[in-house]
C-alpha cells in the first residue's frame, strides 16, 4: 500500500519524466513500481523498506571495524530493473543528480543533514523535492530549505504536502562534520558515545537505556544481542564490562549502524552489527537479548515492531537464556511479554520505566 506520501507524488508522476534522479529514505517500497521505465537511484537509510524494495534481502552481518574506518561506513546495493537500491549511511559524492527526492524524516536535525547532502550532489541548477506529512513538520521546512535556494509549494494532498527548492547554493557535506561525541558515566565507568541526528536518543544517553544498564546481573554469559541498538550504548557498555563475550548489536537504521561502530571504535572495542528489519534473518543463538526497543515508526506510534520482535525472540534464545527489556510504563509489554514466555519479572519501575526479565 502507497504511504500517504506516496500518494501526492503519484498525482505527481510527470515530474519524474526528466532528469537524473535520487529518491531518499522512501516511506514505503512501492511507490518506485510507478517509475519502472525510468532509471531511478534509490538510497534507504532503512532496511526494512530496502529489503522489501530490493526483494526481501535478509539480514546483513558487518564487521564494526569495517564500518568504523570508512568514511561512508557502507553500502549494499541490489539492482531491480532500471532501480538501483542502496541501503547505507550516505550518499556517494561521486555521483551526480538533477534531482533529490527527499521524505521528511521525523527529526528536524535529520533533515538538515539529509537536505546538505543531498544539495552536495546536485548538478548546477538541480532540484531539491521533500514530501511530507503537514503533521510531521513539512509545513515549517521551508526555514532549512532556504538556505539552498528559492522553495515553492508544488501540490498538497492527503495531508501531506510537496515542495521544490531550486538549489542556488551548492555545498559540501562531509559526514564527519555531522557526528557528535559524549562521554556517558554508566555504573561507574567512562563510555565515549559517537550518535548523529536521526539515531535513537541522538547526543543524550537516555533514561531508559541508562536504568536497564544498571539492572544487569553480573552472571551473564557469552553471546549477547543488542538489538535495537542506536549508537551502541548498551552493546559498548557490555562489550567494555566483558571483553570476552560475542557482541552482536542490531539495528534498522544505516545511520544507527554507522554510530555503533563508530561508538565502538572510540573505546577501543569491537563487535558484530547486523542490518535487519526486527529479528527476520537472523539465525544466531545468544544466551542474552538485551533491548530498549522502539515504539514509533516516523511520527505514529507502532507496537508491531516490538510484539513482532518478542515472538521472534523465542526462535534466536538459547536454551536457559534470557531477555533483558525496557520500555516506556504505559506500554502494553507485560502482556505481549506473557503471551509468548512463561516467565516475565519487573525488574525495576520509576515514574516513567519499567524494566523485565523474561526466562527462556
Amino acid at each position: 500500500m502507497l504511504s500517504a506520501q506516496s500518494q501526492l507524488l503519484e498525482r505527481n508522476l510527470e515530474l519524474f519524466d526528466e532528469g537524473e534522479w535520487l529518491l531518499i529514505n522512501p516511506a514505503d517500497a512501492y511507490f518506485t513500481d510507478l517509475l519502472t521505465h525510468r532509471p531511478l537511484a534509490i538510497l534507504h537509510q532503512y532496511f526494512d523498506v530496502f529489503s522489501e524494495s530490493a526483494g526481501s534481502i535478509a539480514a546483513q552481518s558487518l564487521d564494526s571495524r569495517d564500518v568504523a574506518t570508512s568514511d561512508v561506513g557502507f553500502c549494499l546495493q541490489q539492482q531491480v530493473g532500471k532501480h538501483l537500491h542502496l541501503f547505507t549511511p550516505f550518499v556517494d559524492k561521486k555521483k551526480s543528480f538533477t534531482d533529490v527526492l527527499i521524505y521528511l524524516p521525523k527529526a528536524k536535525a535529520q533533515l538538515a543533514m539529509l537536505l546538505q547532502m543531498a544539495a552536495s550532489v546536485l548538478t548546477p541548477g538541480g532540484r531539491i523535492h521533500l514530501v511530507g506529512e503537514n503533521k510531521g513538520g513539512i509545513k515549517s521546512a521551508d526555514k532549512l530549505t532556504q538556505r539552498y535556494g528559492t522553495t515553492e509549494k508544488v501540490d498538497s494532498a492527503r495531508h501531506c504536502s510537496l515542495l521544490t527548492t531550486h538549489l542556488e547554493n551548492p555545498v559540501a557535506f562531509a559526514p564527519t562534520d555531522w557526528i557528535e561525541s559524549n562521554t556517558f558515566t554508566i555504573a561507574d565507568t567512562e563510555l565515549d558515545v559517537v550518535s548523529m541526528p536521526g539515531v535513537f536518543s541522538h547526543n543524550e544517553l537516555d533514561d531508559g537505556t541508562e536504568l536497564l544498564l544498571h539492572k544487569l546481573p553480573s552472571s551473564l554469559r557469552n553471546k549477547v544481542l543488542d538489538f535495537a541498538c542506536g549508537a551502541g550504548v548498551i552493546g559498548a557498555h557490555l562489550k567494555q564490562q566483558y571483553p570476552h563475550f560475542d557482541v552482536t548489536l542490531l539495528d534498522v537504521s544505516a545511520l544507527a549502524l554507522y554510530c555503533a561502530a563508530r561508538t565502538l571504535k572510540a573505546n577501543q572495542l569491537t563487535g558484530t552489527l547486523i542490518a535487519a528489519n526486527g529479528l527476520h534473518g537472523v539465525d544466531s543463538q545468544f544466551n542474552h537479548i538485551i533491548t530498549n526497543p522502539p515504539f514509533h515508526t516516523g511520527i505514529k506510534t507502532d507496537y508491531s515492531i516490538t510484539k513482532r520482535f518478542i515472538s521472534d525472540s523465542r526462535r534466536i534464545l538459547a536454551k536457559s537464556g534470557s531477555l533483558y527489556m525496557v520500555a516506556n510504563r504505559f506500554l502494553p509489554y507485560p502482556g505481549l511479554l506473557a503471551e509468548q514466555f512463561s516467565q516475565v519479572r519487573t525488574l525495576a519501575q520509576t515514574s516513567r520505566f519499567s524494566v523485565y526479565l523474561v526466562l527462556a
